[in-house]
């Protein structure tokens, strides 16, 4: 099938998937989707090559090859042979846009003094001017200068695109240079033929001028690709390549990824942290926001974890490292990044086949065009409105209206904090009209902390706190340690457990101080016999009601005190809440709690809170949905509801981002990323929306207008250029774009 260009993936039947292996190569000389295409084409059909994907937008192939008949460099010559530049990593790059402004500056120099010798002609021809003997004379020597001026142009500008034009057309696959190289040289040998003939009209300007404009238009194009993949450029040029390595010999300037787990790595003030680790040594505050985009730094103390990119503003730390290159936070978010922009979404695939289809028809346009003309008003005539056709007719604001919106979508979603894994998230995050959050872990902040407790034993509170601590300290239980940490907050001291154990379901119960003590839930105060006095039950009943986690401790026979554990509720999230209705996007809670925790959620935030929801109930209810509707989770736990929902957005907690289950991934802390990000895909949508109805409802216009002869060629390929910077320069406002609600 015919399916085009910006990114197109095939398979061929080669070899079998086991004896193939993977390569890619980088491109240049790409003008548009429809070059993707053709080397897609190309490659598809070389002898040894399995599969191929080739994409405009990263302007790379990503091929499988039979290693038997083929390899990597003999692939490359193939995709020269039709006009096109490649090759491969390790290879010296070639720098497409150094080398194009390069040609450009000469050209531009050039088309310069061949215009303004073309409007000393045509003003003796449209003014009367040069009425005198001898200035035919002086006429045919200026179409002789514009000939000296013109050729070296077509050869700087032209040329690159004849070769890949006429490259393509010779297979029958003609794409945007073959239009240009059409136009272009026809110019140019009609001018010829007439100055050797004597023919008192020349267009050397019509074909240097259209070069000129057309190469120009191609530069801004790759400057503004180049703008969406900033993001990505950033992220990896902001992590440090090398690394202080304290050894037994002393500090160690080594590559980092010479770094073997567990090195410790000395981070000074000012410098970024090259690796992910955890802190071993020191405390300060911490700049994460090139990660999570989130401006305010986080004090770092021992056991806090910390993110290769980052940077320590005032501390130095030495840092045990977790992670180096690929497998650290950055070099995930890099690498699903780069997937993101190898997804292709309905809509790119649309606008691609409808770019496609242009050349076929333009090619038609213009040949009926040209005989129709040429049959009434003579061949130059007809030539000329021919050319205007296939000018007009190039798709290129149709081939960029959507991947390069898409593309600067995911760049400054990624400077948000937001990673989405693909172009299509995007589209599918704009139609979103109900949105449900999960509470645990993304509408509260993990870990519990003690928010109450009470004892009846006669002992202080932080007494009771410090004794009940002191057994819990060996335990790995997240209440555990939750309570631990209460003590610690209190600068409480512990005393010394003999005979720990944990009783797995129950809690655990150790000797301090000759007492045992027992630490744990309900069940376990029963089976121990332990005595509850009614003011507790009530007390705990109470504490239940509030959807707090109610730790029992008793010794002695009896319950001597309670402690109430409970999820920080997020402080950002009444105002999330708030920002998304203002959307006009209704928001519902899911949460396993008891009704009389949804109760209180419901008061909180004033929407439809569904209480004791289980995995399967909050998939069935996302299933049931009439309407496309997304899904707040955590990232992991949240896994099948993140998958049920038409987007699923998780949480990552600066963890494994490439575990979370989410089409979109949030990798600060905060919920208000969620509207912000809700609001950039509808705009992002909106962009391409426009854009495409521009390029479609301009090419139309146009198209018109050079087929009836009311476009002259140079006002076409005029035309045709600010089509292009017109959809380019719309796209690129996304980066400005305010994403407050």
């Amino acid at each position: 099938g015919d399916n085009p260009p910006a990114a197109v993936e095939t398979a061929a039947p080669a070899a079998s998937e086991a004896a193939c292996e993977p390569a890619t190569l980088s491109l240049g000389g790409l003008w548009c989707p429809s070059c993707a295409w053709l080397i897609n084409e190309t490659l598809r059909r070389a002898p040894g090559v399995q599969s191929t994907e080739v994409s405009f937008i990263q302007r790379e192939a990503q091929i499988t090859f039979d290693p038997r008949r083929t390899n990597p460099r003999k692939v490359a010559r193939q995709v020269r042979k039709v006009g096109y530049r490649a090759w491969l990593p390790g290879d010296e790059p070639y720098d497409e846009e150094d080398a194009l402004l390069t040609r450009l500056l000469i050209g531009g120099v050039l088309s310069m003094h061949v215009m303004l010798i073309s409007l000393s002609l045509y003003a003796r021809e449209w003014l009367g001017w040069w009425e005198s003997p001898g200035a035919a004379s002086l006429a045919e020597f200026f179409q002789v200068i514009l000939l000296l001026g013109a050729f070296p142009l077509m050869l700087i500008l032209g040329f690159p695109i004849l070769r890949a034009g006429m490259a393509s057309l010779l297979r029958g696959r003609p794409n945007m240079h073959t239009l240009i190289a059409l136009g272009a040289f026809s110019a140019f040998g009609l001018s010829l033929r007439n100055l050797i003939l004597g023919v008192d009209h020349v267009y050397f300007d019509t074909a240097s001028l259209l070069l000129f404009l057309v190469t120009v238009g191609h530069w801004l194009e790759m400057r503004a690709q180049k703008a969406g993949n900033q993001a990505l450029e950033k992220l990896w040029e902001r992590i440090p390549q090398e690394a202080a390595w304290l050894t037994a010999e002393g500090e160690q300037r080594v590559p980092v990824d010479q770094l073997p787990r567990g090195a410790r790595v000395l981070v000074r003030p000012g410098e970024r942290f090259p690796v992910d680790g955890l802190v071993a040594v020191g405390e300060g505050d911490v700049d994460e926001s090139l990660l999570t985009g989130e401006p305010e730094p986080i004090t770092h103390r021992p056991g806090d974890a910390v993110l290769a990119g980052t940077v320590s503003l005032d501390g130095a730390f030495e840092v045990i490292t977790t992670a180096v290159g690929a497998e650290t936070v950055a070099g995930q978010i890099g690498r699903m990044l780069h997937q993101a922009l190898w997804q292709r979404s309905p809509l790119e695939r649309l606008a691609d086949k409808l770019a496609a289809w242009m050349v076929p028809v333009a090619v038609a346009l213009a040949t009926g065009t040209f005989v129709y003309w040429g049959g009434r008003a003579g061949v130059e005539i007809g030539l000329m409105h021919a050319l205007s056709v296939l000018l007009i007719a190039c798709p290129c604001a149709l081939g960029l209206a959507t991947p390069l919106t898409l593309w600067l979508a995911l760049g400054r979603a990624a400077e948000e904090g937001v990673i989405l894994r693909g172009t299509d998230a995007l589209e599918r995050l704009a139609r979103v009209r109900r949105l449900y959050f999960d509470k645990t872990g993304t509408l509260t902040r993990l870990p519990l902390e003690v928010q109450y407790w009470a004892s009846n034993n006669g002992l202080g509170a932080d007494s009771f706190l410090a004794r009940v601590a002191t057994v819990e300290r060996p335990s790995e239980h997240p209440l555990a340690q939750a309570v631990v940490t209460a003590a610690q907050k209190r600068g409480l001291d512990f005393d010394t457990v003999r005979e720990f154990r944990a009783l797995p379901g129950q809690g655990v119960s150790g000797e301090v101080a000759g007492t045992t003590l027992w630490v744990g839930n309900q069940r376990l105060m029963q089976a121990q016999g332990l005595e509850l006095s009614e003011t507790l039950e009530a007390t705990a009943a109470e504490w239940r009601q509030q959807g707090l986690s109610v730790v029992y401790a008793g010794w002695q026979g009896k319950v001597t005190g309670l402690l109430g554990l409970g999820e920080q509720t997020r402080p950002e999230v009444v105002e999330t809440v708030r920002q998304l209705q203002a959307m006009s996007l209704p928001v519902a809670v899911l949460t396993g709690d008891d009704a009389a925790a949804g109760e209180r959620w419901e008061k909180l935030l004033g929407v439809p809170v569904y209480a004791e929801q289980r995995p399967e109930d909050k998939v069935a209810r996302l299933q049931a949905a009439a309407e496309p509707v997304g899904m707040v989770g955590d990232g992991i736990n949240d896994g099948p509801a993140l998958a049920a929902a038409t987007v699923g957005l998780a949480l990552s907690h600066g963890t494994d981002v490439a575990r979370a289950a989410a089409d979109v991934i949030l990798l600060g802390d905060d919920l208000r990323a969620v509207p912000r990000i809700i609001a950039l895909a509808r705009l992002a949508m909106q962009k391409v929306r426009q854009n495409l109805a521009w390029a479609f409802v301009y090419n139309v216009i146009g198209l018109g207008l050079a087929v009836s002869g009311h476009l002259q060629p140079v006002l076409a390929a005029i035309a045709m250029v600010a089509s292009s910077l017109i959809v380019t320069g719309n796209a690129l406002r996304l980066r400005r774009a305010v994403l407050h609600p």
